[in-house]
C-alpha cells in the first residue's frame, strides 16, 4: 500500500443510463468517442493518467493543479455543442492510498462527492485546490457556496465553472450578506446589549441556510459582499421595535425591510420572539435570492443544487402548473444525483402536494416509495428540520398516521422553534386527529412567523377550515378572508367563506360570497389542498373539493 497526495479529476457522463434504456447503440458510442477523441487523449496531453475507468465515468490524476484544470476546461469547451455528451466534472486536491487493484483514501471519496454536485456541461473545484489557481484562472470561477458531502464531516466551500460558450448564461456567485452593528436608542448598556444579542442570534440563525453566505461586518470591512442587513432596536416603556433592511451594495437600493414590534419589559423574551419572526422572513428572501441567480441558466445545464433552487422558486409561484414544473426538475436533480437526501424530501414534498390539491391518494407502491425515500432523508440528516416536516406532512395526507404525524412534527419543532411549517404540520396533524381547538393554536403560530411567506394565504385556508370545524363561524369567516384579500379568485376560498356565513345565519352574505364564485373554475389548487379531516366531514370537502376529485 503506498500513500500520496495527488491531485484528481473525475468525469461521468450526464444521462448515461436513461440513453442506454432508450437508445444503448449510441449510449456506447459515446463512451467510445469519451475513450477515443474527447476525453483520454486530451486528458493524456495534459499528464493525466488514468486511475480508474466506471463504465461512464473516469478518475484521472495529474501532476499539478494547473494541469488538472486545464485539462477539464478544454474537455468540457470541446464538447459545449455535443448533442449527446454532457459531462460532469470534479477537481480536487487530497491524499489517496493505492494498491496493485484499486485506490482509495478521503482524496477518492471528496472528488466523487464534488464531481456529483458539478453542473452538467461545467466544472467544480474545491477551495482547497481553488486557492492554488493562478488569478487568472480563477476569476473564471464562481462560489458556489457551502456543500454538506455524504460521509464528509465538515462542509466544504465549492467553485464552479462554465465554457465561455455559455457565458450569457453563466449565473452569479452565491448571494453575501453582510450582518452591520445594529443602531440602537437610547443609548444606554441594557438597549446596546439587546441590540447586539440579536445581531449575533440572526448571524447564527442565517449562517445555517445553503444558498447563501453570511459575513460579520463588525469592522465594516466586508466589502465585497452584495448585500448588506442593516438593523436598529428601538426601546420606549413598554414597546420594543427592530426594522431590518436589506440593500443592495451596488447602488444602495432596498431590496427588503420589515418592522417587529413587541414588549420588552421581558428582553430576553422580546429578543427571541422577534429573532423567530426575522429567520422565518428572511428564509424566503434567501430562497428568492438563491433562485434569482440562476434565473437564466436553461435547466439542462443546472447541477442538482441549482436545481433544487430552481424548483424552490417554483413552489413559490403556488400554482398547480408551477409545482408539476417543479417535481420535473426535482426528478431532473435525482438522475443526476439519485441519493441526494434534499431532493428526495423535495420530490416528496410535490408529489402529496400535487396529490392533496386533485383531491387523490397515492398508489400503494408509489407510497412504500416515497415511505422508503423519506426514511433514508432522516438517516442522512437527523438534524433537518424540513426532514421531519417532510415526514409529518406525508403521514398527514399520505398514511392518515395520526401518531406519527404528531411525533415528526414535534421533532421538527425541537430542532427549530420558529420553524414556521413546523408549526403548520403540527396543525394539520391535530386536525387529523380531531383536536381543532390545538390544530387553530398551532395555525396561529405559523401564521405569526410567516406573515412574509407565500403560503400564508394557504395557512390561514386551514386556519379558517379548523375554526369553521369547532363550530366557530364567525372567527372561520375573519380568517379566510385574510386569504382572499391576497387570492381573491380562489373558488375554494370563496365556497368556504360563503359556508362559513351560512353556518353563522347570515345567508345574504353567503349568497353574495357565491356569487363572486360564479364562473371561477374547480381546478386543482396547491393554496388549497385538502383538509386532512377525520370522518365525518365529507359535506364540507365535497363543497371545496375540484372537478374529477375522488372523496
Amino acid at each position: 500500500m503506498q500513500n500520496r497526495l495527488a491531485i484528481l479529476m473525475m468525469a461521468d457522463m450526464v444521462d448515461y443510463s436513461r440513453i442506454m434504456d432508450s437508445d444503448p447503440e449510441t449510449a456506447i458510442q459515446a463512451v467510445r468517442d469519451l475513450k477515443s477523441t474527447y476525453l483520454e487523449p486530451v486528458s493524456e496531453s495534459h499528464g493525466g493518467e488514468v486511475l480508474k475507468r466506471m463504465g461512464d465515468g473516469w478518475i484521472f490524476a495529474y501532476p499539478s493543479v494547473a494541469s488538472a484544470v486545464q485539462c477539464a476546461m478544454d474537455v468540457q469547451a470541446e464538447l459545449v455543442s455535443h448533442q449527446v455528451i454532457k459531462l460532469r466534472i470534479g477537481v480536487h486536491i487530497g491524499e489517496i492510498v493505492h494498491d496493485e487493484d484499486d485506490f482509495y483514501g478521503p482524496g477518492a471519496n471528496i472528488v466523487q462527492r464534488i464531481q456529483a454536485e458539478s453542473p452538467p456541461g461545467g466544472l467544480m473545484v474545491s477551495q482547497d485546490l481553488y486557492r492554488q489557481l493562478p488569478e487568472k484562472v480563477s476569476k473564471a470561477f464562481l462560489d458556489a457556496g457551502n456543500f454538506n458531502l455524504k460521509n464528509i464531516a465538515l462542509p466544504l466551500n465549492l467553485f464552479q465553472w462554465r465554457p465561455k460558450a455559455l457565458e450569457y448564461t453563466r449565473g452569479e456567485d452565491v448571494p453575501t450578506i453582510a450582518v452591520e452593528p445594529f443602531a440602537f436608542a437610547p443609548e444606554n448598556t441594557e438597549t446596546q446589549a439587546g441590540a447586539e444579542d440579536l445581531r449575533d442570534q440572526l448571524i447564527v440563525r442565517l449562517s445555517r441556510r445553503t444558498g447563501v453566505r453570511i459575513l460579520d461586518d463588525a469592522a465594516g470591512q466586508a466589502e465585497n459582499s452584495i448585500y448588506q442587513l442593516r438593523g436598529r432596536l428601538r426601546l420606549a416603556g413598554n414597546r420594543g421595535r427592530l426594522n431590518l433592511s436589506l440593500t443592495r451594495r451596488q447602488d444602495s437600493a432596498a431590496v427588503w425591510s420589515q418592522g417587529y414590534e413587541g414588549d420588552p419589559s421581558d428582553i430576553f423574551r422580546f429578543c427571541d420572539d422577534v429573532i423567530d419572526r426575522a429567520d422565518s422572513d428572511l428564509r424566503v428572501q434567501i430562497n428568492a435570492f438563491d433562485g434569482d441567480r440562476i434565473a437564466d441558466l436553461p435547466d439542462d445545464r443546472l447541477s442538482v443544487s441549482e436545481l433544487r433552487s430552481r424548483a424552490a422558486a417554483a413552489f413559490y409561484r403556488l400554482t398547480f402548473e408551477s409545482w408539476e414544473y417543479a417535481r420535473d426538475l426535482i426528478e431532473r436533480a435525482l438522475r443526476l444525483k439519485p441519493d441526494d437526501s434534499m431532493s428526495l424530501g423535495m420530490r416528496v414534498e410535490a408529489l402529496v402536494l400535487l396529490a392533496a390539491a386533485r383531491y387523490q391518494g397515492l398508489g400503494t407502491d408509489e407510497g412504500n416509495r416515497l415511505e422508503r425515500d423519506l426514511n433514508a432523508v432522516i438517516e442522512a440528516s437527523p438534524r433537518s428540520d424540513y426532514a421531519f416536516w417532510t415526514r409529518s406532512l406525508f403521514r398527514v395526507h399520505v398514511r392518515r398516521d395520526m401518531d406519527g404525524a404528531l411525533e415528526d412534527a414535534r421533532r421538527t419543532l425541537l430542532l427549530s422553534p420558529a420553524y414556521a411549517p413546523g408549526h403548520e404540520v403540527l396543525g394539520l396533524a391535530n386536525m387529523l386527529c380531531g383536536d381543532f381547538q390545538a390544530a387553530e393554536y398551532s395555525l396561529e403560530k405559523s401564521i405569526s412567523l410567516s406573515e412574509s411567506d407565500p403560503l400564508w394565504p394557504y395557512r390561514w385556508f386551514m386556519l379558517a377550515t379548523s375554526q369553521l370545524c369547532q363550530n366557530k363561524p364567525t372567527e372561520a369567516a375573519k380568517s379566510i378572508e385574510k386569504a382572499i384579500q391576497l387570492r381573491p379568485n380562489q373558488r375554494s376560498f370563496l365556497a368556504l367563506q360563503a359556508e362559513c356565513h351560512r353556518q353563522g345565519g347570515n345567508e345574504s352574505a353567503a349568497r353574495d360570497v357565491e356569487l363572486l364564485a360564479v364562473g371561477l373554475p374547480r381546478e386543482p389548487s396547491i393554496l388549497a389542498p385538502r383538509p386532512p379531516l377525520p370522518d365525518g366531514h365529507h359535506d364540507l370537502l365535497t363543497l371545496l373539493a375540484p372537478t374529477g376529485s375522488r372523496l
